[in-house]
């Protein structure tokens, strides 16, 4: 989950293609809110509507990978091969994904467009900080500054001919880089017949049942008390009994609630409250005892968040 997140910047993220009409154009953007929304904006489907093939490199904290991605759309349909080039051999196909399938991040990006005011853009600042270069092309990049503590930074280069995203770099708050992901080679010039990747693994998209949020919330006993303002619930199948996600349009935060094991003395497995972090990724445990429960906070946010949520959980009188 965690590649493919940061592939597609955050699977709630990054794809029609951009095109800028002229090389004068491209030298008049001017950093504004509107420059930087229609950028964005773009950029949630491009990859997925493109026909490509890429080499990638994934880097968290000193461990850094490499990737062949396989990319193409087919009668509305999107196919994609991941191939890991070191380390131990892992390939996955993930195929059959309508391309017009609307996610929650996506979603939350377009539906308030550029207003400072409104949705996603309340909580974060945009400004367009000009030209860059990424895998031998042509690229914008996009500075993402959270208005609160409560998010994580993002940098962010977008192809100038497609508006693909080349690269994405997590920063925490002191503008320290916690995760990157980024093209080091880019061929677009592919036909939609290539062929995926013999004997890998097949992922597929499950689509989220429409009503099942509505039933899940009334037979779900917990809930968080504070969720930190702009993100939204997201429907999808990991929305079961044990867990919810949110997103606020970048980030994404699951709470998962687990029973405590049982101990042949009567007791109960002791949960030592902590959190965990790796890259922009931390999870945060806390038990509660008296519901023979213990919570964990996953997602791409500040510890204090994850904190804040795992302990503000509480359950409905039985």
């Amino acid at each position: 989950m965690r590649l493919r997140l940061a592939i597609v910047a955050m699977s709630l993220m990054f794809g029609s293609a951009y095109t800028l009409s002229s090389e004068s154009e491209a030298k008049s953007l001017e950093p504004s809110v509107d420059v930087g929304s229609d950028l964005l904006n773009k950029m949630t489907h491009s990859h997925r509507e493109l026909n490509y093939r890429a080499i990638v490199s994934y880097q968290v904290g000193d461990q850094l990978s490499s990737y062949r991605i396989t990319h193409t759309v087919r009668d509305g349909k999107e196919f994609e091969s991941l191939e890991s080039l070191d380390g131990s051999h892992q390939d996955l196909v993930y195929h059959g994904h309508d391309v017009t399938c609307v996610h929650p991040g996506p979603q939350l990006i377009r539906l308030f467009g550029g207003e400072e005011e409104q949705g996603f853009y309340r909580y974060y600042d945009i400004d367009v900080k000009g030209a860059a270069r990424v895998a031998g092309r042509d690229a914008i990049t996009l500075m993402i500054r959270p208005r609160d503590v409560y998010r994580l930074g993002y940098k962010l280069s977008l192809d100038k001919e497609t508006g693909l995203l080349l690269r994405s770099d997590i920063v925490n708050q002191q503008g320290k880089v916690l995760e990157r992901f980024q093209y080091v080679m880019l061929n677009l010039d592919i036909s939609a017949d290539e062929a995926v990747v013999e004997d890998a693994k097949e992922v597929q998209h499950r689509a989220a049942k429409s009503g099942d949020k509505a039933a899940l919330a009334t037979s779900r006993t917990w809930r968080p008390n504070w969720i930190p303002a702009g993100f939204t619930l997201a429907q999808s199948e990991n929305n079961d009994e044990a867990g919810m996600t949110y997103t606020d349009g970048l980030a994404v935060m699951s709470v998962f609630v687990e029973p405590l094991i049982p101990l042949e003395n009567g007791g109960s497995s002791a949960i030592v409250e902590g959190g965990m972090r790796r890259g922009a990724s931390v999870s945060y445990t806390v038990a509660f005892p008296e519901h023979g429960s213990f919570a964990t906070v996953v997602g791409e946010v500040p510890m204090l968040t994850a904190k804040q949520v795992a302990k503000s959980l509480s359950w409905a009188a039985q």
